[in-house]
């Protein structure tokens, strides 16, 4: 073998290994996640449903990389507060953690899925408009808080779950519009 084949090769197998780390670093991310959402909600099917999916999602968007990568732990970041809104909401209102939210979750906890999504959706269509492919991060980014926010809201039953989507998209559609227009062409 030539000393440029070893070289290729070193460097292939040296690429091969960062986009294998980060997958694992994604998988490991979601399981922080939902260990998480487990002390701070209640615990139902959705939770695992959810963190497994997320766990996926990060693994095969953390192993594509680019602005895959970067969206993803974006969407990570900006979706912490739709994780922990219902949480501190109810905290703040009762005094204690909610124990029956997906039995009888309140109009409270669902608009607060609602808007704090919506905040976020905003916050990633404004910076996804920044990054060098802004559809891929974008994608990436939403995917992240939508799965992240849905550990928390998706606790309060499918009327969190659908506030925290609609409101993502919504708010998403609205910062990338926003973005666009402040932009100079």
């Amino acid at each position: 073998m030539a000393r440029s084949e070893i070289a290729f090769a070193r460097a292939r197998s040296a690429y091969e290994r960062r986009h294998l780390w980060s997958a694992v670093r994604g998988i490991l991310l979601a399981g922080v996640l939902v260990t998480a959402a487990i002390a701070l909600h209640r615990t139902t099917e959705m939770t695992w449903l959810v963190g497994g999916v997320l766990a996926a999602t990060l693994a095969t968007l953390g192993w594509r990389g680019g602005a895959w990568r970067r969206g993803s732990l974006a969407g990570i970041v900006t979706g912490l507060p739709v994780f922990i809104a219902p949480a501190i909401y109810f905290l703040v209102k009762h005094g204690h953690s909610c124990p029956q939210c997906a039995m009888t979750p309140s109009l409270g906890c669902m608009l607060m899925c609602f808007g704090t999504s919506s905040a976020v959706g905003a916050v990633v269509g404004h910076i996804a408009m920044r990054d060098e492919s802004p559809r891929r991060f974008a994608l990436g980014a939403i995917s992240g808080a939508l799965l992240t926010g849905l550990l928390g809201c998706g606790t309060t039953g499918y009327g969190g779950a659908a506030g925290i989507v609609v409101g993502l998209l919504a708010g998403g559609v609205t910062g990338w519009v926003v973005a666009s227009r402040t932009q100079p062409a």
